[in-house]
């Protein structure tokens, strides 16, 4: 017998491929106004968790802001937007009312630009089994998706 891949890797291997951007499309992406993306994961689906995600600019102006109640009913919650013509700087995440704060990643070389015509966006890993203390893990990704 073969595993079938479960749906987080399936998508993981589209969006590698380069395939991400067209999962999904329908009149959500008819705006076209570029946007920045936040997706929360939950990394030990026998874990629940409250998180909470907020995107601040540099002057601390908030431009990003949801909550999310993870389990293994509900392991992730994809491609959240925000307007692209924003200036991303920091990202608190607040986990079971502990708070974690990140800097945006870079985009800036090479290897992490976004190539044209994709926009920055994060994932934001929860992790840490049911009797841990969470930890976040961020990093950033590159897709085509458009205002909601």
């Amino acid at each position: 017998m073969f595993n079938i891949p479960s749906r987080r890797t399936v998508l993981r291997l589209l969006a590698v491929s380069g395939l991400g951007g067209l999962a999904g499309c329908s009149d959500a992406n008819a705006s076209g106004k570029p946007a920045h993306t936040v997706s929360v994961y939950l990394g030990d689906r026998d874990a629940v968790r409250n998180v909470t995600v907020t995107v601040e600019e540099g002057d601390g102006t908030g431009v990003f802001e949801r909550s999310y109640s993870l389990s293994d009913d509900n392991e992730a919650h994809e491609d959240a937007t925000f307007p692209e013509s924003t200036d991303p700087r920091d990202v608190v995440v607040t986990v079971d009312g502990k708070q974690f704060e990140r800097p945006w990643p870079a985009f800036d070389d090479p290897d992490t630009r976004c190539s044209e015509g994709n926009w920055e966006g994060i994932e934001v890993w929860i992790e840490g089994g049911p009797d841990e203390s969470p930890t976040v893990r961020l990093t950033g990704n590159c897709q085509h998706v458009t205002l909601e």
